[in-house]
Order: C-alpha cells, then sequence, then structure tokens
C-alpha cells in the first residue's frame, strides 16, 4: 500500500491522541527543541492545511505558504485539527493530487504528498509523546513512512521540515528509524 493508501488510517490514529491531550497542557515541552505544546499544534493547523491546499490544487497563501507561522490555537483546537487532519487525507486520497509539479515545479505533487504523509505521522508521535500517550501506527503505515524518508528524507531536511538526524540504532524499531531520521531522538521524555 502507498501513502495514499495508508493516510486515512494514520489520521484516525491520532484523533484519540488529539482528544487526549489534557486541558492545560498547552505550555508544556514537545519533542521539537524550543517548541510548547501550543506552538506545536499552532504549527500542525497551518501545515496541515497547506499540505491540503497542495492536494486540492488549491493556492497556498502568499505571506506563510506552509503555514509555519502557526494558527491561533483556540479552545476547539482539538476538534479543528482533527477535521483538518481528515480534510488533508481526503485531498491526498485522490490519484490526482499525486499528479504533476507543485509550488512553480521546485517539487512533484508526489514528493509533496509523501512529506506530508511523514510529517502527520511524527507530529502525532509528537504530540502524543508531549503529553504521556502513545500512538501505534500500523505495520504497513510505518513500513511506508520508512520508504518516505529513505526518498525525500534530504529533501525535508534541506526545506526545514525535518531535523538534523538523530542516530538510531540499526536493530531499532522501524519507527523509532523514521523519528531519528526526521530528526527526534525516539526516547524522548516530556516527564
Amino acid at each position: 500500500m502507498s501513502a495514499r493508501e495508508h493516510l486515512h488510517d494514520v489520521v484516525a490514529t491520532l484523533q484519540p491522541v488529539l482528544q487526549g491531550v489534557p486541558p492545560g497542557d498547552l505550555d508544556g515541552p514537545t519533542p521539537c527543541d524550543g517548541w510548547t505544546l501550543r506552538d506545536l499544534v499552532g504549527h500542525v493547523l497551518g501545515t496541515t492545511d497547506a499540505m491540503r491546499r497542495v492536494g486540492a490544487h488549491e493556492p497556498l497563501d502568499r505571506d506563510d505558504p506552509w503555514g509555519s507561522r502557526g494558527h491561533e490555537v483556540g479552545a476547539t483546537w482539538r476538534d479543528d485539527l482533527g477535521d483538518r487532519l481528515i480534510a488533508l487525507a481526503d485531498a491526498w486520497s485522490q490519484p490526482e493530487a499525486w499528479e504533476g509539479e507543485a509550488l512553480d515545479g521546485s517539487m512533484t505533487r508526489e514528493e509533496v504528498g509523501r512529506l506530508a504523509y511523514v510529517e502527520v505521522m511524527v507530529h502525532g508521535w509528537d504530540l502524543a509523546r508531549a503529553t504521556g500517550q502513545e500512538v501505534a501506527y500500523s505495520d504497513g503505515a510505518v513500513a511506508e513512512a520508512e520508504a518516505v524518508v529513505e526518498q525525500v528524507g534530504e529533501t525535508g531536511r534541506s526545506m526545514g521540515a525535518f531535523g538534523e538526524e538523530v542516530r538510531v540504532d540499526d536493530d531499532a524499531p522501524a519507527f523509532a528509524r523514521v523519528l531519528g531520521a526526521t530528526g527526534r531522538d525516539p526516547g524522548w521524555s516530556a516527564r
């Protein structure tokens, strides 16, 4: 199965994580260096919408194309983010979302879709880990994420989507290798 075929399952796996974030926990640390949970949620709200726009062939915001400045984190952020993740999965579930060029020809739509797939997974892990929760993606979804990182990891790092690679053991679980390749320490804990 491809990233396109796994994306709805990944998003469904994250819905309980979103709802499980305790109220008042938004100022705590996250695995993303220097970011509070509020910063992370705002970032994910923005980037999820931007990546959805690419998949839906809609124009990006000229002032903040990747939504990386973040968005207001209001009282309904859990539902808002859940809805945006579903909309992203819906947009990228269409075969035409993956065809052609994006971003004025600087990337293919397939590259953007694959980056979006991994971003959703690792930011979901970030949210879970920051709030003492676990997230368990299917083996197939993780295998696809590992293949994506092998193909677009350098592009992701050069764009700032992924941090510097964190070395993990070769025999580490597959998702730990994905986390390391995207700049995350799989052993990170807020507690």
